[in-house]
């Protein structure tokens, strides 16, 4: 039939276990003898009845000698060691276990092939009877009793048969099990059991002692000692951690507090809060370093200024924590050895990254981030309320932290035209439950809790691969917008009838909610209202030029206009900074701009919304140290210079006749008096964006071609995140060149 022979399976199982014995003599708590004693425990294949007979036996259970004898109901294996094997050991100590958990893995899957190829026999012996059957007709009435006599216990395996305790995807699929064993990883890791998930400051495996390097084993004895001097004193580090949990936690979701509270007790009480123990697990100083990197970036200076921080410590070490977070993940080889430590590192640590104008490096993170989360199983998580409270905590924590990491791929769509975390993949069951980590009691949908805020959003972020994929199947402009308005229906419903009652702007707050549940409410305005501009993107600059897509330019108005009010009016000192009502402000203020762009001077609406881009210039100098608002302020603050100047220069003009309207639109008559080349140059001299050798010209050149040489050089200006970045705002001006 085309299926390994009896026996070869266990043959390969066999020569991969002596193999991966040859080859790994230094494995931590692997010796020769180790070898040979986990040899001597194998399982024994013959069935209990034939061993004690002293017969033949096929191995298979049931085997044909207890069929034929008609006890096949009898036929098992016994548990204990095979003839001839040694004895049973005591049961060994934690640190022994890790280093025979390759051996304890190959008994246990010979045990499942095992089992298969006995329900591949009997398969086969059920098809051989069964021709026979068909070929030798048998006296009516005589056919169900010598089908009877020829298999007095046994049972016809159906393809739909469910599996038997024990039999799950790995007896499947045993050859891709043992491919991932020999990669030195596991098909399916168990993250809930896994001890490595669950060891929080504690070195979740011996420390493996190999020759290393001099040259490399001094740098990582210099990095030790930059940590050792970063990590501030006990007391600021549970004031910044307690912040972090209270006022910033609710927004992202990336690790349980209930936990890391324990274990940064188990960090100061038996470590001594030192970086340099032989003990300390580094993802674990990973967590905690991105912790305090969000407390101290996103606090306002009043509250760093109660912590004993002054107003130049926020931003040095904002930046330094950041970077130690990476170092720590590097040091502990986090891409090697996958634990959820640095996974919830480098989810905790967006909420700081984009304010320190390190866009790019989190992009990288977070995309390692997310292989290793599927590594470890954290998509296919889901949640049974009746486990122990412990358990529950551990699953919800993975599940929180694995719809983080979706959110942020899914909602870089617009700009990235890709996702890698598909929801096709995931768990049904992936979308946390309502509680808190403190008791893990389930609650209504309507109630607020550590978790509310991010399942809303989560929900809002499941639109944006939908609408990439719709829009991928479609050949023409018209059913592209189609399914934008449709998408456009689907984001308004779902901020409207499906928002819950307390992150509603129109309801009053409730005195027994948390405080996050105001700053969740106008995080979510803004966050929302850029979503429905980034539904619309592709159409913005269209918009502007074709009366078709009016719709889209009145839809992404509106929403730049709510953005503004809600950040306008965010004066909350105990609150959080968070880096969207900024980022998200610079994109209102391009939306505003390029409206500018395509409106005479005389307009209403010019004067309305020029007023409005000076006010977002004032309201972002207010962020001196966060990167994306400074650079919006220069960009907005020359966006409305040239326009300012374009303007006047058309002024001048003689007055336009009613011919030339006719063969002219405003559109058009506003972009060529546009000098956007003047703006690229000036932004990339003052911004340091490219040297002023490379962007500054003697002879200036109206040519498209150049512009859009020095537009390249712009095109770190803004990071992806803002929705429009250097590149987008080059094809908007320059349609000519798409």
């Amino acid at each position: 039939h085309g299926r390994p022979t009896t026996g070869s399976i266990h043959h390969r199982l066999v020569v991969h276990e002596e193999l991966t014995a040859a080859n790994c003599p230094h494995r931590p708590g692997h010796t020769m003898d180790a070898d040979s004693e986990n040899r001597g425990h194998r399982t024994r294949l013959t069935c209990a009845p034939c061993h004690r007979r002293k017969i033949k036996c096929d191995k298979n259970i049931p085997c044909d000698t207890c069929i034929r004898r008609g006890i096949a109901g009898s036929c098992r294996r016994e548990d204990g060691p095979a003839a001839g094997g040694t004895p049973p050991t005591p049961a060994r100590q934690p640190s022994e276990q890790h280093g025979s958990s390759a051996p304890v893995h190959l008994q246990a899957l010979m045990e499942r092939i095992s089992h298969i190829e006995a329900r591949l026999h009997q398969r086969d012996r059920t098809i051989v009877e069964q021709s026979s059957a068909s070929s030798t007709p048998a006296p009516p009435g005589a056919q169900s009793t010598t089908s009877a006599s020829r298999r007095p216990s046994t049972v016809v395996v159906d393809e739909d048969e469910p599996a038997p305790t024990g039999f799950g995807a790995d007896d499947l699929d045993a050859a891709t099990v043992l491919e991932f064993l020999a990669w030195g990883r596991k098909k399916d890791s168990d993250f809930v059991n896994a001890p490595e998930h669950d060891s929080g400051p504690r070195q979740p495996l011996p420390a493996q002692h190999s020759v290393v390097n001099p040259l490399a084993e001094n740098v990582r004895l210099n990095q030790l000692d930059i940590l050792e001097v970063l990590l501030p004193n006990k007391a600021h580090v549970f004031q910044l951690v307690e912040f972090h949990n209270s006022t910033l936690l609710w927004y992202h979701g990336s690790y349980s507090s209930k936990i890391f509270s324990d274990d940064l007790n188990i960090f100061f009480n038996e470590y001594g809060g030192s970086v340099r123990h032989e003990q300390l697990n580094m993802q674990w100083l990973a967590l905690l370093f991105s912790v305090l990197t969000g407390s101290m970036t996103c606090a306002s200076p009043p509250v760093c200024s109660s912590w004993g921080f002054s107003s130049t410590e926020q931003p040095t070490l904002s930046a330094r924590w950041y970077d130690a977070t990476v170092t720590c993940l590097n040091l502990a080889g986090y891409m090697e050895v996958h634990t959820v430590y640095s996974v919830q590192a480098i989810a905790t640590l967006t909420i700081a990254a984009h304010i320190l104008g390190n866009s790019n490096t989190q992009s990288v993170l977070l995309a390692s981030a997310g292989r290793i989360a599927q590594s470890l199983g954290l998509h296919r998580l889901e949640s049974d309320s009746t486990s122990p409270v412990d358990q529950l905590r551990k699953i919800e924590a993975g599940k929180r932290l694995f719809i983080q990491l979706c959110t942020q791929d899914w909602f870089s769509i617009p700009f990235s035209e890709t996702y890698a975390l598909s929801p096709r993949f995931i768990s049904g069951q992936i979308r946390p439950l309502n509680c808190n980590d403190d008791d893990m009691a389930l609650h209504p949908e309507t109630v607020p809790t550590q978790a509310s805020y991010c399942n809303y959003r989560f929900d809002i972020a499941a639109l944006m691969p939908q609408l990439l994929d719709a829009m991928a199947s479609c050949n023409t402009t018209f059913t592209r917008y189609e399914q934008v308005l449709k998408y456009d229906d689907s984001m308004r419903k779902l901020a409207t009838a499906s928002m819950p009652t307390f992150l509603s702007s129109n309801a009053p707050v409730a005195a027994e909610w948390p405080a996050y549940v105001r700053w969740g409410r106008r995080s979510l305005t803004i966050c929302a209202s850029h979503k429905i501009i980034m539904i619309h993107r592709k159409f913005v600059g269209l918009s502007f030029t074709n009366s078709a897509f009016t719709f889209t330019r009145r839809t992404c108005l509106a929403a730049a206009k709510t953005i503004l009010r809600e950040a306008f009016v965010a004066v909350d000192d105990s609150g959080p900074i968070l880096w969207i009502e900024q980022a998200f402000s610079v994109a209102a203020g391009i939306i505003l701009s390029l409206d500018m762009l395509h409106r005479a001077p005389g307009d209403k609406e010019y004067g309305e919304h020029k007023k409005l881009v000076a006010d977002t210039i004032v309201y972002l100098k207010r962020f001196e140290h966060n990167k994306i608002a400074t650079r919006g302020v220069h960009l907005l603050s020359f966006l409305l210079q040239r326009l300012d100047k374009s303007g006047s220069t058309e002024s001048g003009k003689r007055p336009r006749t009613a011919a030339d309207e006719t063969h002219e639109s405003p559109s058009r008559k506003r972009q060529r008096a546009f000098n956007m080349q003047s703006v690229i140059r000036d932004a990339s001299q003052n911004l340091g964006v490219t040297s002023p050798a490379t962007t500054l010209t003697t002879t200036p050149t109206p040519s498209v071609d150049a512009a859009s040489s020095n537009w390249q050089d712009l095109i770190d200006l803004l990071p992806d995140q803002i929705g429009f970045d250097s590149q987008y705002l080059f094809d908007t001006f320059f349609p000519d060149q798409m």
